[in-house]
């Protein structure tokens, strides 16, 4: 009888671990500092991890006023970012990003201290891009 009490204590540890490590990283995401970095990207398919955005800082359209010293801390960012979507979803914002080059592409990001910056949310044109999706499908079926 105690070995299965012993027994259910090991496999629920993880469980409990797992759920206080996401917790934390939540409770990070949630209190940190956020800014917006524009990104410029496109569509790449992998055959493992299906349908993402490829994104890159541009740092060039950023605004760094929003960060320490009013400099942008290119050396905290990643060189590229993967944010994955549905695959319709995917296919078709790549189709208008391609299409359309007048489309702000920006993704918020919580400022951590010094550890890598972990992406909050995708915008396009200051929308979040699910918003956004909805509205530009109801564009196209109304055309």
């Amino acid at each position: 009888m105690k070995t299965k009490h012993i027994l259910a204590f090991f496999l629920i540890l993880p469980i409990f671990i797992y759920i206080g490590w996401v917790g934390k990283i939540e409770k990070q995401i949630h209190t940190a500092k956020t800014v917006m970095v524009t990104m410029q990207g496109y569509d790449p398919v992998d055959l493992l991890s299906g349908h993402y955005l490829r994104l890159q800082p541009d740092w060039t359209e950023t605004d760094c006023q929003q960060f320490e010293n009013d400099v942008c801390p290119t050396e905290l960012f990643s060189y590229s970012y993967r944010y994955y979507l549905p695959e319709f979803d995917a296919i078709e914002i790549d189709k208008e990003l391609i299409r359309n080059t007048n489309l702000k592409i920006e993704m918020e990001f919580a400022i951590t201290g010094k550890a890598k910056p972990l992406v909050k949310h995708l915008y396009i044109n200051g929308i979040k891009w699910k918003d956004w999706f909805n509205q530009f499908s109801k564009q196209q079926s109304a055309h």
